[in-house]
């Protein structure tokens, strides 16, 4: 991932509601030292106070002195589970305390997280309730404090420019099974395209075939790998093909689908083929990362009936949403 070091913009003080009252508090006893006798002593609370706003406020902007905020890429996040993403903070000599720092998503969300001790170089994790699917956009990011007293709340804004990538969360796949059988069961052979690939011969496995292509129940019989070979299969590794013009809730499905199977192929090291309207590309080592596969399900939304077709491509490729009569194709 690229690390970038952003730049610190000028800090900016707005007092707490602690703050607020102590200010009036001071007031106060501005008002009393003029109309009480005994002057001596509100002049001496009135200098002590003084002293201790004064000193705290110093404080609070020295507290963030230094303090360098180190962001990489924004890692993807499954939507519907709660948002975790960690940052990097540094600082210079002493300790710091009680900082908080965090991204301002475009539509008014935030992600914070807070640290009471920061010595040098540490990771903070910035959590947010789970956000929905889509690319959110990120204005900015900042850091602050309040510390020593929360008399006022010092923030120091960070120019950050990117976004967060929140796919759909993954089909989960039957507890129980080996991944290979998991995935044929999350396809199912409606989805497969009912029967359109026939077995046609079986060979011993070689150096990058991927365990979904082992037959399971002949390397058993032969006490060897071998693997099963399809007529009109398209090689190693998955391939599916979205049609979008469909109806939200069957693209939700749809998407999560692919979802599993991109986290299949991940886990397995084998390359994904993903065919939509406007894409047709190949997903893992040697091709696309994988980032950009998760962003584009992120970003799919549904086209409408009159839209144009996804590629053309074997009849052997799993074709997503499941057909279904009424279905647009």
């Amino acid at each position: 991932m690229t690390v970038s070091r952003t730049r610190r913009g000028p800090a900016r003080l707005r007092p707490t509601r602690f703050g607020v009252q102590s200010g009036l508090f001071w007031l106060l006893l501005f008002g009393a030292y003029f109309a009480s006798p005994y002057s001596n002593l509100f002049f001496l609370l009135l200098a002590f106070l003084t002293l201790v706003l004064g000193g705290g406020l110093v404080a609070q902007r020295a507290n963030l002195r230094d303090v360098e905020l180190v962001l990489e890429e924004l890692p993807p996040v499954p939507a519907g589970t709660a948002v975790r993403v960690p940052v990097r903070l540094r600082a210079k000599g002493r300790a710091r305390f009680a900082l908080e720092a965090g991204f301002e998503l475009a539509d008014g969300r935030t992600l914070a997280g807070r640290l009471d001790l920061l010595a040098g170089d540490a990771t903070l994790e910035l959590r947010a309730d789970a956000l929905p699917r889509g690319l959110h956009g990120v204005e900015g990011a900042f850091v602050r404090s309040s510390h020593p007293f929360g008399l006022a709340c010092v923030t120091r804004r960070v120019a950050f420019e990117g976004r967060l990538v929140v796919y759909p969360a993954p089909r989960t796949f039957h507890g129980g099974r080996s991944a290979p059988r998991s995935l044929e069961d999350l396809l199912g052979p409606t989805e497969r395209g009912a029967g359109d690939l026939q077995p046609e011969s079986l060979r011993d496995h070689r150096d990058g075939d991927g365990v979904r292509a082992i037959h399971w129940r002949a390397s058993a019989r032969r006490g060897r790998l071998v693997v099963q070979e399809w007529e009109g299969a398209s090689g190693r590794g998955l391939e599916v093909l979205l049609d979008r013009r469909t109806t939200l809730a069957k693209l939700e499905g749809a998407l999560s689908t692919i979802s599993a199977m991109v986290s299949y192929a991940r886990t397995n090291k084998e390359t994904l083929r993903l065919h939509s309207q406007g894409l047709s590309a190949t997903f893992g080592d040697g091709h696309r990362p994988w980032v950009e596969a998760l962003a584009f399900l992120a970003g799919a939304d549904v086209l409408s009936a009159d839209s144009a077709a996804p590629p053309k491509t074997s009849p052997a490729v799993v074709r997503l949403p499941r057909r279904s009569a009424g279905s647009v194709r």
